[in-house]
């Protein structure tokens, strides 16, 4: 069919499909328009692609990073692990191996019984009068002329005072205070003491009684009451000082003690031996 002039032309395919293409472009470029910059779906989109940018880019690094497929140069290389500045490290080779672990031997042992303190009754004597009986006659005699009440006896004791010794190494007896106290035998003054010491005002004598060699002590004397000096020779019966309470003392008394070559040992039953009573 042939065209007449001013006759319309009938649209071809090609143009239907032009129009449908403009008119697609056309309102893609209006949603464009019209949806916000920081639109939902716009940030939904840029979360997906940081998220498989960030995977991909681990997966790539991983390799390097973790020391578990890191190579090393040197096989028996150990890895250093960083610390706090100023802590102290340590670094062990590879080939050194470790020592048992020697542990010290304890044994548990029960501690030795204490001393049993005596009481003085059970040593023949008590705190009351006539505890003994002096012999005139006798190259040994006690301390006084009559017998005297005994507070406390030799060996291990509860001590009296702060300064008083648990060992005690004498007997006390208490005839009053003032009372004079006799030279149990012939001997020499080997020393005295003055009442800043332990003993207070006291005096060491040695005699040789029976063969053997005995040493004599007087104790907690008065003050000013001594009447001996060292090297004076003595008789029984001399008159050493008055009872007191001078050094470490609770009390007036005469701390009275005997020993054997040097060794203290309970006056009470020597002095019963060598006096007879």
């Amino acid at each position: 069919m042939t065209d007449t002039p001013g006759t319309p032309r009938d649209p071809r395919r090609r143009d239907l499909r032009t129009n449908r293409l403009r008119q697609t472009t056309t309102a893609s470029t209006r949603r464009k328009q019209q949806q916000p910059h920081g639109s939902p779906v716009r940030v939904r989109r840029l979360r997906w692609r940081s998220l498989l940018a960030g995977s991909a880019a681990a997966l790539l690094v991983a390799p390097f990073a973790l020391p578990a497929f890191a190579n090393s140069a040197e096989p028996d290389a150990i890895p250093v692990i960083r610390t706090l500045e100023g802590a102290q490290t340590v670094e062990v080779a590879a080939e050194a191996s470790i020592a048992a672990i020697a542990r010290e031997q304890f044994s548990v042992t029960n501690p030795p019984p204490p001393k049993p303190v005596v009481p003085a009754a059970s040593r023949g004597y008590s705190s009351i009068a006539d505890t003994f009986t002096n012999n005139p006659a006798s190259p040994v005699q006690w301390p006084f002329t009559r017998g005297v009440p005994i507070s406390d006896g030799f060996g291990y004791r509860n001590a009296p005072c702060s300064g008083c010794s648990s060992m005690h190494q004498g007997i006390d007896m208490n005839p009053g205070a003032g009372t004079p106290i006799q030279i149990i035998a012939d001997g020499v003054v080997y020393e005295i003491g003055n009442p800043s010491g332990e003993l207070g005002v006291y005096a060491i004598i040695d005699h040789v009684i029976d063969g053997q060699k005995v040493s004599s002590l007087y104790a907690h004397m008065l003050q000013g009451s001594l009447r001996v000096q060292v090297g004076d020779q003595v008789k029984v019966t001399d008159i050493v000082g008055q009872v007191g309470s001078t050094g470490m003392s609770t009390g007036a008394h005469l701390h009275f003690g005997i020993s054997l070559n040097g060794t203290p040992i309970d006056p009470f039953p020597y002095m019963k031996q060598k006096v007879g009573s």
